[in-house]
């Protein structure tokens, strides 16, 4: 172990560098303050900030190779991931793929058209399962990974001195920030074992700070929104507990606060906002706005949107007999509305009654705020959703070309399609399109706890409260489960879900054993596959049960205790590859039931 001697001089290093930097971002700012434009500072101290990252990993390499002991290099490894924290708003919004490969989840990454050959992470998640908990130190994978580190910060500062900004970019990007600020920074996503969650969150809301500062004017909404930051730097400060933090408070008086002034302040400013379609709206000032997510964002036509007209139809057609086989069974026969849409069964029958269907009927609300469909992931729109289901054999046994056939034969059906499609004929294409518009048109963000975040004090008691606060930290929840959505969307870019192995058993009783279903191992032939399955919603799970893709867990005490103690790991039949964490939540009586409390908020008002 080196002397403390030793130590200060790389802490004087540090200091030294973190000086130099900051009077040449001040000094050149200077010369050529006149011929600047406020984004071209966002640039430069972009790329002084990435200088930054490269000096913290290359220290972080130095420091291993001379032997410094665990405790400080678990120190250094923490100002490596707050000097990219820093950079972390331009990085993910213009090289995602190389910001993954810093910061990305420490599991195999699945090429679909290589399969065979998952990418092997890398980056501070890999590096952080190196240092905690404490057990002695792979050396030569540690310093591999931290040279494979500072490549990538070398690579990200090429690409960052090509960089084109404009305001409206500075702008959106910084936005996003606080989106992802608000949902992954308050769950630990990025920091699953040195929970150093909050610690980093006063620094991500100084880079927003700072950046947002080179538009600063007289206007007092600049005042407010600065004066919102300090406090909300302050609190995450003061306040830095991962277990304790008090993520509602922090949610609705300081970042909800704070993206509302962004909001009015880019205006005032005249600074226009991106229209593209995407799934969080581009003038979203809040989670938890009205219209917050456009479910029409995943059609596959561009240009199609809510239409009252198409949705009419789509609900009847939900409804209808002639869909299926030989005229019985509809979608609603197990998207029972009256259950949330589903049927309450562990697995409902196949078409002929001889046979159990493969999987538990998940619900359709909030189906349309999701990249990829079913369990398996295995279709991107809700249209192709529609007609696998309903020519399924085992689910509807039916053909939609032919269904077509027998709707053209009633003059009532005739008359809505034409209304909706201005078509001589229906087809089936027209039954996709109209089903699939209804289920977009069932995301209605209308529970309790939405009434609650957009200022309703009164609309959730204090448990559900601080079950939002166990779900979001302790229990480790939403780091799955993404706040607001609750299923595994990932926020705020919203284009790719994630997909889990639970260890779920086949029936929740002993002796246990893994379930059969090979979920999307099926699909995809990846060994990271196998027993995977997408992240639904937990939204509406209160009136949903029971749960997991086969129904085998009845009821949310079942649930929580699957998952507290571990998943399969803690029934012993943890597949190798369980990407759930294999530990004990070790949760107590109390935050079970604030969980379930928590939980039942998300239930939709109508139900």
């Amino acid at each position: 172990m080196l002397c403390f001697h030793t130590y200060r001089k790389y802490n004087w290093l540090k200091n030294t560098h973190a000086s130099i930097l900051f009077s040449l971002f001040i000094i050149t700012g200077m010369i050529s303050c006149k011929n600047k434009q406020r984004y071209e500072f966002a640039l430069q101290k972009y790329q002084a900030d990435t200088d930054s990252c490269v000096y913290e990993a290359r220290l972080l390499k130095q420091m291993f190779t001379d032997g410094l002991s665990e405790p400080l290099l678990k120190e250094q490894f923490l100002s490596v991931r707050k000097s990219y924290k820093r950079i972390e708003i331009f990085a993910e919004y213009y090289n995602p793929t190389t910001a993954k490969t810093i910061n990305g989840p420490a599991i195999p990454e699945v090429e679909f058209d290589n399969p065979d050959f998952p990418q092997e992470p890398h980056g501070l998640q890999v590096i952080e399962a190196l240092l905690y908990p404490e057990v002695n130190i792979d050396t030569v994978t540690f310093l591999q990974e931290v040279e494979m580190l500072l490549a990538t910060f070398n690579r990200l500062k090429v690409t960052g001195s090509a960089l084109q900004l404009t305001d409206a970019h500075v702008w959106d990007a910084t936005r996003l920030e606080l989106f992802r600020i608000s949902s992954l920074g308050l769950s630990g996503y990025d920091t699953p074992l040195s929970l150093a969650a909050i610690d980093e969150l006063k620094v991500s809301l100084e880079s927003i700070k700072s950046y947002l500062q080179f538009y600063d004017n007289d206007e007092k909404v600049y005042d407010s929104l600065f004066t919102y930051l300090d406090k909300a730097i302050d609190y995450s400060n003061t306040n830095n507990d991962f277990n304790h933090f008090d993520r509602v408070n922090f949610l609705r008086n300081f970042l909800q606060p704070i993206g509302s002034l962004m909001y009015e302040a880019q205006e005032i400013a005249n600074i226009s906002f991106f229209s593209e379609k995407r799934l969080l709206s581009e003038k979203a000032k809040t989670f938890f706005d009205s219209g917050a997510f456009n479910p029409w964002s995943y059609a596959p036509d561009l240009k199609q949107v809510r239409n009252s007209s198409e949705i009419a139809l789509g609900k009847m057609l939900f409804s209808e007999n002639k869909l299926s086989g030989n005229n019985t069974r509809s979608c609603g026969s197990c998207h029972q509305e009256s259950k949330a849409f589903t049927d309450g069964l562990e697995k409902n029958k196949t078409f002929d009654g001889s046979r159990i269907i493969m999987r538990n009927t998940p619900t359709i609300l909030y189906a349309a705020l999701q990249p990829v469909l079913f369990a398996d992931s295995r279709v991107a729109y809700l249209e192709d959703q529609a007609r696998q289901v309903t020519e399924n054999p085992d689910e509807m046994h039916g053909n939609l070309s032919k269904a077509a056939i027998l709707l053209s034969q009633d003059e009532n059906y005739k008359a809505l399609f034409a209304k909706v499609y201005p078509s001589d004929s229906i087809s089936g294409l027209h039954i996709q399109k109209a089903l699939a518009a209804y289920i977009r048109s069932k995301s209605n963000f209308n529970s309790a706890f939405d009434a609650y975040m957009r200022g309703n004090d009164t609309a959730i008691h204090s448990d559900a409260i601080k079950g939002f606060n166990v779900f979001m930290g302790k229990a480790k929840c939403g780091s799955c489960h993404f706040m607001p959505l609750f299923n595994g969307n990932v926020p705020p870019e919203y284009i790719k879900i994630e997909s889990e192995v639970l260890g779920v058993p086949a029936e929740n009783k002993a002796p246990y054993r893994l379930d059969d279903d090979k979920g999307k191992y099926d699909y995809i032939k990846s060994a990271p596959y196998l027993n995977a399955f997408k992240t639904p919603t937990v939204r509406n799970v209160g009136i949903t049960a029971p749960y997991m893709h086969n129904g085998s867990l009845k009821d949310l005490d079942a649930v929580i205790h699957f998952y507290d103690i571990g998943g399969g790991a803690g029934l012993n039949i943890s597949p190798v590859n369980q990407t759930l964490a294999p530990d004990s939540l070790r949760l107590s009586v109390d935050e079970k039931k604030q969980l379930i409390a928590f939980m039942h908020s998300l239930t939709d008002h109508s139900y």
